[in-house]
Order: structure tokens, then sequence, then C-alpha cells
């Protein structure tokens, strides 16, 4: 198979999921998420939760080394205090500290202990990567694409953000290079997204549900789940599920006129 081209199941979109959609609740479903997130930053906050599913992590273990800080919130605390066997009180007293900001700004979110130009203490060199992936900080399941930073950078540059530090966003980007190359040699493949299920064009469906994902990203996955109930799903969609909606989005934004601007591949060729 041509790198530029897709397999079936690759973009057999969700419709059981479109199918699931409450029509009727999709106008507050929506706004509650424009609360939470504003529209104002597409297709930024959806683009970046598309790459976040199509970028594979390499575990190269850069961002548990050259991060200067890692901000856990008290539900961040309590899951990998379970994690690790122990109270969420010992996890807090043993491996956090104030956050540097106010707690005006931040709430009650702390910050991990981490002496300075040391990696994160719960990476292991071994592995590589992070001894605590399967409960690791929130901030640190959001980066590197969902971030708060990295969202108000893209709105303001009008630009997607590039990591050239980063193995999987490399190769990501490489294969929306290859993508756009084969769009613009034959369109079929993006044409095989509308023969894969008879709901695939209701793309305000597809979208809700791709912003549903970005807000398990961002915000985790109780908030993700609060929102899902009130669309009709009994549970925020795997991301299994979504990435074919993922790839969808992203040709979208690949069939625009300056796509090789706003994904910044020109820096690839």
């Amino acid at each position: 198979m041509k790198e530029s081209s897709l397999q079936r199941n690759e973009i057999a979109l969700p419709g059981h999921l479109v199918k699931q959609i409450n029509a009727e609740r999709m106008s507050v479903a929506s706004q509650a998420m424009a609360e939470l997130i504003s529209s104002d930053f597409e297709p930024f906050f959806c683009g970046n939760a598309a790459f976040h599913l199509l970028a594979r992590c390499r575990r190269c273990g850069r961002c548990c080394k050259e991060e200067r800080t890692i901000a856990v919130s008290i539900e961040d605390c309590g899951r990998i205090a379970r994690h690790l066997g122990k109270s969420r009180k010992k996890f807090i007293a043993e491996f956090t500290k104030a956050h540097e900001l106010s707690s005006n700004q931040v709430g009650n979110a702390r910050m991990l202990k981490k002496a300075e130009g040391r990696p994160c203490p719960f990476y292991d060199p071994d592995l590589p990567g992070c001894s605590i992936h399967e409960a690791k900080p929130q901030v640190c399941s959001a980066a590197l694409y969902l971030t708060k930073m990295n969202l108000l950078l893209c709105k303001e540059n009008k630009r997607f953000s590039v990591f050239s530090n980063c193995p999987a966003d490399i190769e990501m980007r490489k294969q929306l290079l290859a993508w756009k190359s084969g769009l613009e040699k034959d369109a079929t493949g993006f044409q095989l997204f509308h023969q894969t299920d008879d709901s695939s064009t209701d793309m305000d469906r597809y979208l809700i549900l791709l912003r549903l994902k970005g807000m398990e990203i961002y915000y985790g996955k109780e908030t993700a789940a609060r929102l899902a109930r009130r669309i009709g799903l009994p549970k925020t969609p795997g991301d299994d599920e979504m990435r074919p909606v993922a790839r969808l989005f992203i040709w979208r934004l690949l069939m625009a006129g300056d796509a090789e601007e706003m994904l910044q591949l020109r820096a690839l060729k």
C-alpha cells in the first residue's frame, strides 16, 4: 500500500455513534462546549484534537525531561495515588508542592516536585518514558497539542504549531504531506469517506463528536462523560472509533487553499 493511501478500515466513520446523537440536544451540548472552549479557537481545537488522535507517541521521554513544571489537579493526585497504592494525602505530601501561581488563577491545582534540570520524578529511562502512563496527569495527556498555551499560539498565529523535537509530530506531519500529495494526484481516497456510511455527510454530528473527544483530552474523562450524556451517548467514544473522524477533519483541512501554510507542511519539503 502506498504511504499516501488509506485502508478502508482507517476511514470507516462511526455511523453508529452519529445515529445515537439526540438532534434536539445538539445545540444545547454545543453551547456547553463553547462555554468551555470558545468556537473562536476553531479550526485549531478540533484540528489539534485530530492531531492528538493521529500522532503515535514514541515514548522518547523528551516531554518528561524537558518540561520545566508539571501541574497536577486534585483529581490527578487521586488517580495517581490509587495507581501507586497510596492515599491521596500521602501522595500530595510526598510528590507535590504548591503551585507557583496563586489559587485565584489555578484553584486547588498543585505541581509535581521536580528538581531544576531534572526529569519528571515518574520518568523511567529504562522503559523509556512515563512509569505512570495509565494514570498520568491530565496536562501530560493533553500534550502537546491540546494545551492552553498551544491553543492560544495557534489562534494568535492563525496556523497549527510544529513540535520539531517530537518524533511523533514529525512522523505525523510527513504523513499529512503524503496525504496532500496523494489528494492532489487522486481525490478518490477522500471520496471513500463518503462511501463508508449513509450518515457520513452529516459533518455537524461528526464535528461535535470530535469536539467531545477534544474536551476529554483537555478537561478529562468526567467532564467529557457529562457532555456525552447531554447528546445521548452513554460514554465518550474511544480513540480507535474517533481516528477515522480525525482523518476526515484533517483531509478537509488539506483541501483548503492555504493548507500548507496553516498546517506548516512546507518546512517538510
